[in-house]
């Protein structure tokens, strides 16, 4: 009687531990725009879908990082600095009596794509005159996030990008 119960106490320790020690998966939800970022996902692949290319899904964990140098932006005074952070990154600062827009953010980086030369794949004279466009369309970015700051009458919009687009020596998308 004694080894079985010092048996049945064994596979009990046994079974204890392994419950322990076993990680169950956890089920998360699928990221969700906040509600002051709705529609920004959309406009993304508004512009991403004109050329063919696949959509974005929104990121709460590139959210968070872009939220957090937009709050950073805003204690030097909302300028416009790039962050120095892994990710793709488009900046966009706006002034005036009413607030801006999700989509107005998207769009102004989308006005760069008349400086983009659709047969060359590439910028009409420097990067500088397309680069937001560019990292909105580029094909292997699959997430976005953003987030916005406001000082007063001014506002600074950042999102963030994985994996991160504008990458030397390669061009934003395949033709198709």
């Amino acid at each position: 009687m004694k080894n079985i119960l010092i048996f049945l106490l064994s596979v009990l320790v046994f079974c204890l531990l392994l419950l322990t020690s076993y990680r169950f998966p956890v089920v998360l939800q699928d990221d969700k725009e906040p509600e002051n970022m709705k529609g920004i996902t959309e406009r993304h692949n508004y512009w991403r879908a004109e050329l063919g290319l696949p959509p974005l899904k929104w990121s709460s964990a590139l959210a968070k990082v872009a939220q957090d140098w937009a709050n950073e932006l805003k204690k030097r005074n909302c300028i416009m600095k790039h962050s120095t952070n892994e990710y793709g990154e488009n900046i966009y600062w706006y002034k005036g009596s009413k607030r801006s827009s999700p989509q107005k953010a998207v769009d102004s980086w989308a006005s760069e794509k008349q400086y983009f030369n659709f047969e060359k794949l590439e910028c009409n004279g420097h990067w500088s005159k397309c680069g937001h466009y560019t990292q909105l369309i580029w094909e292997n970015t699959k997430k976005v996030g953003c987030g916005v700051a406001y000082c007063g009458d001014e506002e600074i919009w950042v999102c963030n990008y994985e994996p991160a687009g504008n990458v030397v020596g390669q061009k934003p998308y395949r033709k198709k």
